[in-house]
């Protein structure tokens, strides 16, 4: 029988090998013989081993690392000697996680764990065990670290998606792409996949007595493998009659890129474009599969890219999301620029495609899904209208040709104003979108934070430029200051008006979520952010409404449920489904 069960290739059983050891190895368990005292006897030793490896770790001590290993072992013996039992079961699970952890983490500290795989023994008689990735995204040689701590729950994250099981669930975090490739270009800071870590043996009595004697430095050859299992592909792992369900952390990869992540929403807002970590950027959360269709998160106003995770975390524990499509989100500073912004966006997503895919074949990078909460759905909008002259009207009194600029300025200026919608994206989302604007901005808070926000040097210097060079160019109320996003918010921004009458590509499908968990002082109800009769566009095909917050829209159940409903309807409405 193969090591591993599940419905994925890597599962298919291999000529001549049973569970990783070559056909008629012996086995030590008599047919007739109660299994029961020796299963017992395996788990003594592998808590003796890996009690005296935990001291030997806080010791500094390399030898943690071949103790370790061992009570492994006997862990997996106890479990292949006697399936039948429970306890045994539970037991040889925890104190094998226990272990497998504590090797991992001596590995490390020792320099024991590198790409090629996991090298026990000494130095004159080194053993290695090779790491061999089970139905994930990547070779072994693309592995930056294995993580085997679990990081502590982040509150950008409702629930964490555990399964109970056998093996040590782990966050594999990748290394860089070459220099210049668009894996380096577009990884996300900390890329990591979810998967569960199991040190795979030889079957119980396949060695000498001598080898069992003297350990693991006195084998010839590597005595287990590293697996690397995609949870959610492979459901269980086999130690010989044994099939129990292969534990899992779904959420792993998400809680140790949140840990990593600071919390710049609120200064890309007052200070954009001022830190590395306020620059815009797309960002993919995994390797890119071809065939898979990005979902492309855009946030709102004074927010950043986690707040997108707690709803990548219920996706992805969803099978169709994570067989049929892959997470991306887009990071900016969103005091900035508007329409600079909007910008940026069009710019990356046009170059990550067009690299990624430059013949056009890749059905997956052609059905591109845009999903934006508050501001983040008009930016979405910004990439599927064609706006002709209507942006460029509404803040300014002269025809643009006649604009006097430097050629390079004012090329970088029509980007801004002047664009075609994105072939590539056919479904766009608007979640507790303010398309016509929120009372906010105009209330004391709004024209307080509007003041605050630093305005972007280059763009400041630009906007003097024109009107040093085209006197009252600029509508009244572009006259005095550059915009910041706050005043576009504004329900009488000219801005906002022109982009609410325009309308989608022909080939983009909308949808809309608007929060009504809130009842207006002015009559009617809201999100305490934005109107219903706001977050509503003609333009959608479907609109729902979720009795909750602003700032809680995207993360609700309702919510969750109808991304779910809008992505399969993109599956069957592209024909990706029957892929």
């Amino acid at each position: 029988m193969p090591a591993w069960s599940g419905n994925h290739p890597a599962a298919e059983p291999q000529p001549g090998v049973a569970g990783g050891v070559p056909a008629g190895a012996p086995v030590v368990i008599d047919g007739t013989a109660d299994p029961l005292p020796v299963a017992q006897g395996h788990l003594r030793r592998a808590r003796s081993h890996r009690d005296a490896s935990c001291a030997l770790l806080r010791d500094g001590d390399r030898h943690a690392v071949d103790g370790y290993y061992t009570a492994c072992e006997e862990a997996w013996n106890a479990v292949w000697t006697c399936p039948g039992s429970a306890e045994v079961l539970a037991e040889g699970a925890e104190v094998y996680a226990d272990g497998l952890a504590g090797l991992l983490e001596a590995a490390r500290r020792h320099d024991r764990l590198r790409p090629e795989g996991l090298w026990l023994g000494t130095s004159s008689r080194p053993l290695l065990v090779p790491i061999e990735p089970r139905a994930l995204p990547v070779v072994a040689a693309d592995i930056g670290s294995i993580e085997p701590q679990a990081q502590p729950d982040d509150d950008r994250i409702s629930r964490r998606h555990l399964r109970a099981g056998f093996g040590l669930p782990v966050v594999v975090r990748l290394a860089p792409g070459p220099e210049g490739s668009v894996a380096a270009d577009y990884a996300a800071a900390r890329q990591s996949l979810a998967a569960t870590a199991v040190l795979r043996f030889r079957m119980p009595g396949g060695e000498t007595f001598l080898q069992s004697f003297a350990g693991p430095t006195a084998r010839d050859h590597a005595p287990a493998v590293l697996d690397l299992a995609n949870p959610q592909e492979i459901a269980a792992v086999q130690i010989g009659p044994a099939r129990p369900p292969l534990a899992a952390d779904l959420s792993a990869p998400l809680l140790d890129a949140l840990a990593d992540m600071p919390r710049s929403g609120i200064e890309g807002f007052l200070q954009p474009f001022g830190a590395d970590d306020t620059q815009p950027h797309l960002e993919m959360l995994e390797p890119r599969q071809p065939g898979r269709i990005p979902v492309v998160f855009i946030h709102g106003l004074a927010s950043d890219d986690g707040t997108w995770y707690d709803m990548i975390n219920e996706l992805r524990a969803w099978p169709v999301f994570q067989r049929r499509f892959e997470p991306w989100v887009f990071h900016y500073p969103t005091g900035a620029s508007f329409l600079q912004s909007a910008a940026a966006i069009r710019r990356q997503l046009t170059d990550a495609v067009t690299r990624l895919d430059p013949a056009g074949a890749d059905p997956g990078l052609r059905n591109v899904v845009l999903v934006g909460h508050s501001m983040g759905g008009l930016h979405a909008k910004l990439q599927v209208v064609d706006p002709g002259t209507a942006l460029w009207d509404a803040v300014s009194t002269r025809p643009y040709a006649e604009i006097r600029l430097r050629p390079d300025l004012k090329k970088q200026l029509a980007g801004n104003f002047f664009f075609a919608p994105r072939p590539f994206v056919k479904r766009v989302v608007c979640i507790a979108t303010p398309h016509r604007g929120s009372s906010l901005a105009v209330r004391g808070v709004g024209k307080v934070a509007s003041l605050t926000v630093r305005r972007p040097p280059e763009m400041t210097a630009l906007y003097a430029d024109i009107e040093r060079q085209n006197p009252g160019t600029f509508r009244a109320d572009f006259a005095r200051r550059l915009p910041t996003t706050i005043d576009i918010l504004r329900p009488d921004s000219s801005i906002l008006q022109a982009l609410e009458r325009l309308r989608p590509a022909c080939w983009v499908t909308v949808h809309s979520v608007v929060g009504d968990g809130h009842v207006s002082v002015l009559g009617g109800r809201d999100d305490c952010v934005v109107p219903v009769e706001s977050a509503h566009t003609a333009a959608a095909v479907s609109e729902i409404t979720v009795p909750t917050s602003h700032t809680r829209v995207h993360h609700h159940p309702r919510t969750i449920e109808e991304m779910q409903r809008i992505l399969l309807q993109h599956l069957h409405e592209t024909g990706l489904l029957r892929r």
